[in-house]
């Protein structure tokens, strides 16, 4: 039986968030537990240099993603919901267009840079294969990215679980062919995982759009709605991506590609924490739009709370767990290159219990089209994360990065929850 979407129904139910939550939670354990295979895959065989390159160009790709969730999936989810299922449908269509242009020129540019970066540096990679396999990965993720939050909107949880299966078999194919012929370099890599996600798209494009003509005159609306939203949501997504990520680049620089494979290697163990907060704020985000639009701030704050503490015991137990199989994971899994990460991967912990309740309360603000003061916010947590990652680095090299990140993530989530959220509530009152 083919999956229905959920009614259009006023008020949303807590229980309703809890099915769908728990149908995007299994799907992004399954991302989870991929991308942690593959991190831990290239941990074992591959050298200190090549995972310190993949975590780069893996986080440059989270950038291109940045770009395209903040300029049409970010502002489609928000405008979607509050929609007729034929509206959202031509909507999403008309979309589609832009999604493939923006798409096409982020996967060229980036790819051109990686190449240029590559033989500018020396690193142990092709720059033409290393440009041409990362340009695939970042045009055939965004699609598939797409589809997933089209599925999230139109409240089909299955379809999307149903694609990344796919998508994850795919790529595990691919790695397990790359291990047997000894072939596992970065570009192969990221050829794979382009591949794969262009096998994960085709298990999500049908979803019933009307197959209207792009007539220019609606392209031209469609685009101009999500970009009077995208143009504040972008800079603050930048931002907050320099923010949460420019530590890795500094490390490199200051103190070397090795000093970078060590944090990215102790907080891959962490990756589930917040690929479940990812999976909670796909699934709640449209239903915080129309709870916002109903004014209905009893449930709101019901919502809210329920979801920090949900989290919050999920990250708890986890770290406990992750702490206790360390020294086997230490001995069996990170082997001899990465010793001593017990102390950092225990810092991350700490680190991601703040970022997930900080989360919650930036997925507020972006349900109620509040880019402006995520913009803001962006502004002063990147100033701070500047000056901490300056001071402490040097001083504590690579703890001073884990350190900087937690002074931003307590400053933020001061920010959000004490002093915009409640502002934003006297504002809609």
């Amino acid at each position: 039986m083919a999956e229905r979407p959920a009614p259009e129904v006023g008020s949303v139910s807590s229980r309703k968030l809890l099915i769908h939550s728990l149908a995007s939670l299994i799907d992004q354990a399954l991302l989870s537990g991929l991308n942690f295979a593959l991190g831990l895959v290239l941990i074992r065989l591959a050298t200190k240099e090549s995972y310190g390159v993949y975590s780069q160009l893996y986080v440059a790709g989270i950038f291109a993603s940045t770009v395209i969730e903040a300029l049409i999936t970010g502002p489609l989810t928000t405008i979607a919901p509050g929609r007729s299922p034929d509206e959202r449908a031509r909507l999403a269509t008309l979309l589609l267009r832009f999604q493939w242009q923006l798409s096409i020129g982020l996967a060229l540019a980036f790819g051109a840079g990686s190449a240029f970066v590559a033989d500018l540096t020396g690193i142990d990679a092709h720059p033409l294969l290393l440009g041409i396999a990362f340009a695939v990965y970042l045009f055939a993720n965004a699609q598939r990215e797409y589809h997933r939050s089209i599925s999230f909107i139109e409240a089909r949880p299955r379809r999307v679980l149903h694609t990344d299966i796919a998508y994850a078999l795919a790529a595990a194919i691919g790695v397990g062919i790359l291990l047997l012929v000894g072939y596992l370099t970065v570009p192969a890599i990221f050829l794979v995982m382009g591949l794969a996600n262009i096998v994960g798209m085709w298990r999500s494009t049908d979803h019933g759009y009307a197959r209207q003509a792009h007539e220019p005159a609606s392209f031209r609306a469609a685009v101009a709605e999500v970009m009077q939203r995208g143009r504040w949501a972008l800079p603050g997504a930048l931002v907050a991506w320099a923010t949460n990520y420019s530590y890795l680049y500094i490390a490199a620089a200051m103190l070397g590609v090795a000093a970078a494979a060590d944090l990215n290697a102790s907080r891959l163990l962490l990756m589930p924490i917040s690929l479940s907060v990812l999976a909670w704020s796909r699934v709640a985000r449209p239903m915080v739009s129309r709870l916002s639009a109903a004014r209905d701030w009893k449930h709101l704050d019901h919502l809210a709370w329920a979801s920090v503490a949900g989290i919050e015991i999920v990250t708890v137990l986890y770290v406990v767990v992750l702490w206790l199989a360390l020294p086997w994971l230490q001995a069996h899994v990170l082997g001899v290159k990465y010793h001593g990460l017990e102390p950092m991967v225990l810092a991350w912990g700490g680190y991601f219990a703040i970022n997930a309740a900080r989360w919650i309360g930036s997925s507020w603000l972006t349900s109620n089209d509040q880019y402006r003061l995520l913009l803001v916010s962006g502004v002063a947590c990147l100033i701070v994360m500047l000056i901490s990652a300056s001071v402490f680095i040097p001083l504590y090299g690579a703890w001073g990065a884990i350190l900087a990140l937690i002074i931003v993530e307590v400053f933020d989530l001061l920010l959000i929850w004490a002093v915009f959220l409640p502002m934003l509530r006297r504002k809609n009152t």
